[in-house]
């Protein structure tokens, strides 16, 4: 398949919630969400694939496995599984351009436990972290770990999606910090390839430490970190975690009406 496959994974992805969508209407409502909110805020976020095995030859990406794996969060918990289970179990994906595809079944859905924060979590990209800023033109442009304003777009990032979700500004301890762990890769991702509409996304992959509130940690996490987490960009996991003091727990407040 295409090397750059993100915009087709992404585009099955929202094909099965196009196809089951009183099934995706009722888990929002259960969860206190309306439609709008996830259109606007996110409230999911997924990887790319995981393919032990792969040959490269030019833009082509050659399946040496038999099976691959993929991770999917969500920041609603309520009825989660099962709605995952009615939107993926058993589904066949077709990913690829006009020159290959490749056909995948979902054989198997697996629980991941919900983690508990700390104040200081270290992470792994599952997929190219994205961010913009723009030019004294007005124009938009991509930039790497290196730029000065990054740790400022990453903080940004998470507090303004805090604000969407539930209405309000973060209330809490806003003290923040951000720590490479690692080289960042830079990922050039091609969006609908061979079409009029073909664009590149340039994203980076890379080892992180954040300090912060444990709810924004939280927030992080289920709903991915960046620009263009819809299109499959800004998944994270992760590496080592401060743990909680033993029978505490850091619960997302409900959302308002």
């Amino acid at each position: 398949m295409p090397v750059s496959y993100q915009y087709e994974l992404s585009a099955a992805v929202y094909r099965r919630i196009r196809e089951n969508f009183d099934t995706y209407l009722r888990w929002l409502s259960s969860n206190g969400f309306a439609p709008v909110d996830d259109c606007r805020n996110r409230l999911f976020s997924f990887s790319n694939l995981y393919i032990p095995r792969i040959r490269v030859e030019n833009d082509r990406l050659h399946i040496l496995v038999k099976k691959v794996q993929m991770w999917i969060s969500f920041l609603p918990v309520r009825g989660t599984r099962e709605f995952v289970e009615d939107l993926f179990s058993g589904i066949t994906f077709v990913l690829g351009d006009r020159r290959s595809r490749v056909e995948l079944e979902v054989e198997e859905i697996v629980d991941c436990p919900a983690p508990e924060f700390g104040i200081e979590s270290e992470y792994l990209a599952l997929s190219p972290i994205v961010f913009m800023v723009a030019r004294s033109n007005r124009s938009m442009e991509y930039i790497g770990p290196d730029h000065p304003s990054y740790t400022e777009c990453f903080k940004h990032s998470i507090l303004t999606k805090y604000e969407r979700i539930f209405g309000h500004p973060f209330e809490g301890d806003t003290e923040f910090s951000f720590e490479l762990l690692s080289e960042p890769k830079r990922k050039g991702i091609f969006m609908m390839r061979f079409t009029p509409d073909e664009s590149k996304v340039i994203g980076y992959m890379y080892k992180f430490k954040v300090s912060m509130d444990p709810l924004l940690h939280q927030i992080m996490y289920e709903t991915g970190i960046g620009e263009k987490v819809n299109l499959g960009f800004g998944c994270i996991e992760i590496l080592r975690r401060e743990a909680l003091p033993a029978g505490k727990e850091a619960p997302l407040p409900e959302k308002e009406d």
